[in-house]
């Protein structure tokens, strides 16, 4: 049985993560347990989403994956199991699960009469990824989920010498990583972005430390690009938050 990874929006100034991670030991032992992240913003799906995106195909083949960012706490949204390239995935079908590469896709059994009705990741979740990580055959008994809640991603749109391009997410220095793939860029070289604050220099880079007056473009570790700035944040210089679309130009 490989380790569990977590992911939720649960923060740590409370026990709730503790609370969750006792419930995968109760039923499951010594496993291991790693945590992805727990700073997930409260409620923030699309951000919770990103994570999985770039953390899931880095984890073990055979990790069981709890991903918990679930604002819909009580209500009739279903659970899911996702199988994505050898790790399986459990959350709340609310578009959490929605970017990762999925394999397959099952609902989960409905909570029982003695889960609580506002803790579904530590009396539903944690014990189906618990299941999940003892019997990994159950996942093929599971009904299949054809329907899932899906979220939007953004697209990079290109029309003669300029291109735009939407933030996926701003990283804790505030770089703006971009729905970008560097594939995307052949044959075209921007040496300007336009915001809402305004239109900045565009230096093309490979790290971070290029030092100069303009804004930074470059191949970042999450196999997307980045908007960044030298020792600044690129989000408060360019008044950009997930979501928000920017234009690159071309000189």
């Amino acid at each position: 049985m490989g380790p569990f990874f977590l992911l939720s929006d649960f923060g740590c100034d409370d026990c709730y993560v503790a609370q969750m991670k006792a419930a995968l030991a109760d039923l499951c032992g010594d496993a291991g347990m790693i945590d992805l992240t727990h700073r997930v913003a409260p409620g923030a799906v699309r951000e919770g989403a990103f994570h999985l995106m770039t953390s899931v195909p880095r984890i073990p083949v055979g990790s069981v994956v709890l991903a918990v960012v679930d604002p819909g706490v009580g209500t009739g949204r279903r659970g899911l199991a996702c199988l994505s390239a050898g790790r399986m995935v459990v959350g709340p079908d609310n578009g959490l699960l929605s970017w990762l590469d999925r394999d397959d896709l099952r609902l989960l059994p409905p909570p029982g009469p003695d889960v609580s009705w506002t803790f579904h990741g530590r009396d539903w979740f944690a014990p189906m990824a618990a299941r999940l990580a003892l019997n990994p055959g159950w996942f093929r008994s599971l009904e299949p989920c054809l329907d899932p809640v899906e979220l939007p991603r953004g697209v990079f749109r290109r029309e003669g010498p300029s291109a735009e391009v939407r933030v996926a997410h701003v990283d804790r220095f505030g770089n703006c990583i971009l729905w970008l793939r560097p594939g995307e860029m052949e044959g075209f070289r921007p040496g300007f972005v336009r915001t809402r604050l305004g239109r900045f220099p565009l230096e093309l880079s490979r790290c971070y430390s290029l030092e100069g007056e303009g804004v930074l473009l470059l191949e970042g570790s999450q196999g997307l690009m980045e908007l960044a700035v030298y020792s600044d944040r690129a989000d408060t210089l360019l008044g950009l938050s997930p979501g928000d679309g920017a234009v690159l130009e071309e000189r």
